[in-house]
C-alpha cells in the first residue's frame, strides 16, 4: 500500500502546491542555479518548499491520488488521511519530528510553532533531473596553492645555501651556486582578461556612433518619421520625387443608366436571358421572347384598366406566363388588394397590388402586403 508520505513527495514533483486537509499545505517555488565561490560549488536549479499552516481546505488532490494508487474508494482514502493527521499531531506534541520522504521534516519550536526543514539531498524539480553539484577551484584553493608553491621555492633556496661551503684539510673552497628566484605560476582562474572584449566593444560602438550622426543629418528620418534599409547605405543617393498634376475631371466619363428597352436593343440577337440592373441593390433576370410571341400575348391578354388615378404602384410580381400573372392577381384580390396587371413590356406582365397618389397610402399598401407575405417595389409614374 502506498503511504501518504510517499504520495506527497511524488505529487510535489508534478505540482507546485499539495494540501494536507486540516493540517497545512506545501507550496513550491522554482529557484535558479546558484554558485558558492567560497566552497567552489555550483548548484543546479531546484524547487524551494514552504509549509503554510493556513492551507487546510481540501482540494481533493491528495485524497484522490491516494484512492487511485491503492485502489480504494474516496471515503476510505479520506479516513486514512484523517488518521495520519491525528498521528502527526500527537507526535508533534510529544516533541518528535515528522519525516516526509523526499520533502523534509516537520517539528515544533520552543513556542509550539510548527517549523519545516526541506530535504537538501533531493531535488523536486523535474527539469533538473540528473544534474548534481559541480565542483571547481575556489578562491581559497587558489590562494592555498600559491602559498604552497612559494614556501616550497623558499625551502629549496635554503637547502642550496647550506651546501655551498665544502671544507678540506688544507684549505676551504667556497662554491658559489646561483640562486634562482622562485617562479610563481598564476592560476588560470586568476589570469587577466584578454583585450578581445575591447575590440568587440569598439566594433559594436563605432557603427552605432556613425549612424547616430548619419541618420538625422543625411536622411529625412526626423521629418518623415519613417526609416528605410536604404538609409543605412552611405553610398545610396535617392532621386527627388517628380510630381505631375493631372486633370482627373477630363478622364472621368459619366455613364448614364440605360432603360430596359435600350439594354435589350444593345444585346446580340442570340441572347435569350440577361440580368437587368433595376437599381443599385436589385438585379432582375429578363428572358427575351420572340417578337411574334410577344405581340400575340399582348393581344390575347390586354392590360386591365384601373379606374383609380395615381402615381404610385406597388409591384409584387413580373411574369412571362400570363396564366401565372392572372393567378397572382386572383390571389391578391382574395387577400383584399385592388390587384391588376399594370402593363406588359417585352412579354413580361407586371402585377400591381394597389395604386394611389399619396405616399402615405402607398406605405399602408406596402405594410399590408408584407403582412400577407408579399414583397415588391414601388413604381413611380
Amino acid at each position: 500500500m502506498v503511504s501518504v508520505e510517499e504520495l506527497i513527495g511524488e505529487l510535489l514533483l508534478r505540482h507546485n502546491c499539495v494540501i494536507i486537509p486540516s493540517f497545512g499545505g506545501f507550496v513550491a517555488k522554482q529557484t535558479g542555479a546558484s554558485i558558492d565561490y567560497n566552497n567552489g560549488v555550483m548548484l543546479p536549479p531546484k524547487k524551494s518548499l514552504l509549509f503554510n499552516r493556513q492551507l487546510i481546505n481540501n482540494d481533493g488532490l491528495l485524497i484522490a491520488e491516494l484512492a487511485v494508487s491503492n485502489a480504494i474508494d474516496y471515503n476510505e482514502s479520506t479516513k486514512v488521511v484523517r488518521d495520519l493527521i491525528d498521528s502527526w499531531n500527537l507526535q508533534l506534541r510529544r516533541g518528535e519530528r515528522i519525516t516526509i520522504d523526499k520533502v523534509g521534516f516537520l517539528f515544533f519550536d520552543q513556542e509550539k510553532n510548527i517549523c519545516f526543514e526541506q530535504d537538501r539531498f533531493f531535488n523536486l524539480l523535474l527539469d533538473s533531473y540528473g544534474l548534481g553539484k559541480v565542483h571547481f577551484l575556489s578562491e581559497n584553493d587558489v590562494q592555498l596553492a600559491q602559498k604552497t608553491s612559494i614556501e616550497s621555492a623558499i625551502n629549496n633556496v635554503d637547502n642550496n645555501e647550506s651546501q655551498s661551503a665544502i671544507v678540506f684539510n688544507t684549505e676551504s673552497i667556497t662554491v658559489n651556486h646561483e640562486v634562482k628566484e622562485p617562479v610563481i605560476i598564476q592560476h588560470p582562474a586568476l589570469q587577466p582578461k584578454t583585450k578581445v572584449w575591447k575590440y568587440i566593444a569598439a566594433a559594436c560602438l563605432l557603427p552605432i556612433a556613425f549612424y547616430s550622426f548619419w541618420l538625422p543629418v543625411q536622411t529625412d528620418v526626423l521629418e518623415s518619421g519613417m526609416i528605410s534599409v536604404k538609409d543605412f547605405n552611405p553610398f545610396y543617393h535617392g532621386e527627388n520625387g517628380k510630381y505631375i498634376q493631372q486633370d482627373l475631371k477630363s478622364s472621368v466619363k459619366k455613364i448614364a443608366d440605360k432603360t430596359l428597352d435600350q439594354s435589350i436593343s444593345d444585346l446580340p440577337e442570340d441572347v435569350a436571358v440577361f440580368s437587368y440592373k433595376y437599381n443599385d441593390d436589385m438585379y432582375m433576370s429578363i428572358r427575351i421572347p420572340r417578337n411574334d410571341l410577344n405581340k400575340s400575348i399582348e393581344q390575347e391578354n390586354p392590360v386591365e384598366n384601373n379606374s383609380s388615378s395615381g402615381k404610385f404602384e406597388f409591384i409584387v410580381g413580373c411574369f412571362e406566363s400570363i396564366e401565372n400573372a392572372n393567378n397572382l392577381v386572383s390571389l391578391l384580390k382574395e387577400k383584399g388588394f385592388n390587384a391588376y396587371i399594370t402593363d406588359v413590356t417585352n412579354g413580361l406582365s407586371r402585377i400591381s397590388a394597389g395604386k394611389t397618389s399619396s405616399e402615405q397610402d402607398i406605405q399602408s399598401i406596402i405594410l399590408e402586403a408584407k403582412k400577407q407575405g408579399f414583397d415588391g417595389w414601388v413604381l413611380k409614374k
